[in-house]
């Protein structure tokens, strides 16, 4: 699967933030102005999408993890559309802070809920009074709404997909942190930092926009 610069300027990609809004750091891609909003080089933006692809493809080759992180609500739900689809990992719902940091002790917490979710299936469980049954399950839903999307991870991810890296700051000051660890972030024009190699900047504030990209790279 190729992509064009027409299907990135028909998917909204190319649309920015405001100007004022947009962040120095982000100038190099902008190709104008238009009613004070930043305007982005499609080609550019065609570039970065063919080297995340290209990240991606090189990751899932060596049969290494990946996750995405989205925090963001307009595209919450379609994240288990990406995992049934192409078999990532992900969180969004109240990302744990230091998650990949400390892998190993939420890797126990995993663990945990996917005990509990084997145990719902049991006689024994069956066997509970209906209010011990109640207890449990309200624990087990609140553990799944966090972990339930990498309850196949079974080491620290290779390569991180962030959605709005300015939504997501403190993950992707986290995540600078980890030499071992890959990335792609996605930001839009208000982005702060220096982009990393695979990095992409795109709209953000579109569904349109994150879905194209997301399945082009993922795909």
């Amino acid at each position: 699967m190729s992509v064009t610069v027409k299907q990135i300027v028909d998917s909204q990609v190319h649309i920015g933030t405001l100007k004022s809004e947009a962040h120095p750091k982000t100038s190099n891609y902008r190709l104008d102005i238009v009613n004070n909003m930043v305007v982005l080089n499609p080609e550019m933006i065609l570039e970065q999408l063919n080297k995340a692809k290209k990240k991606v493809q090189e990751v899932k080759k060596s049969g290494q993890e990946i996750l995405v992180v989205c925090e963001k609500k307009m595209y919450a739900t379609e994240m288990k559309t990406l995992w049934e689809k192409y078999w990532v990992s992900y969180l969004n719902y109240k990302v744990p802070g230091w998650f990949l940091t400390n892998f190993d002790t939420f890797k126990t917490r995993i663990s945990s809920m996917n005990k509990m979710s084997s145990f719902v299936e049991t006689e024994e469980f069956a066997s509970l009074t209906k209010k011990e049954q109640l207890v449990y399950k309200r624990k087990l839903s609140r553990t799944k709404k966090i972990y339930e999307w990498v309850k196949d991870l079974t080491s620290r991810p290779w390569l991180v997909i962030v959605v709005d890296g300015s939504m997501m700051d403190s993950f992707v000051r986290e995540l600078s942190a980890l030499w071992d660890v890959e990335s792609i972030v996605i930001s839009s024009t208000n982005y702060n930092k220096y982009l990393w190699d695979n990095d992409i900047i795109a709209n953000m504030l579109s569904y349109k926009s994150i879905d194209f990209v997301m399945n082009y790279i993922l795909s």
